[in-house]
């Protein structure tokens, strides 16, 4: 499941993501995504909560990721990704590498200083 996180408010986009996510929530997240863009003059800062995210349903699903990614990456600014695995705080260094975005990791209860990162700048 994906769903929006009460902090969600302004450029900030809030997401938290529970169990395995089928490609069918990534299409449903686009529009979503591409008003929240135009709402907040074309830049976002993205916070997405993985702790309870067990991974993708199917390829399809993963697929679909790739896709809301590739279309999305250069209007977001910066993402903090809230994690308690290590898989988590990796994936979210190995992003930092490649992602037009700053790209930080918090551990799942640091949200409020995930959320101050996130605003400054």
């Amino acid at each position: 499941m994906i769903e929006f996180l009460p902090q969600n408010d302004g450029n900030l986009v809030a997401l938290n993501l529970q169990g395995k996510i089928t490609h069918e929530e990534f299409e449903a997240l686009t529009p979503m995504i591409d008003s929240q863009i135009e709402k907040d003059g074309g830049e976002i800062r993205l916070l997405l909560d993985l702790v309870e995210f067990e991974g993708y349903e199917d390829l399809h699903a993963l697929w679909e990721h790739f896709v809301l990614v590739k279309n999305h990456h250069k209007f977001v600014k910066r993402v903090a990704v809230l994690g308690s695995a290590e898989w988590e705080k990796r994936f979210a260094q190995l992003a930092g590498q490649f992602a037009l975005a700053d790209v930080g990791y918090y551990e799942a209860g640091e949200m409020e200083d995930a959320i101050g990162w996130l605003c400054q700048a």
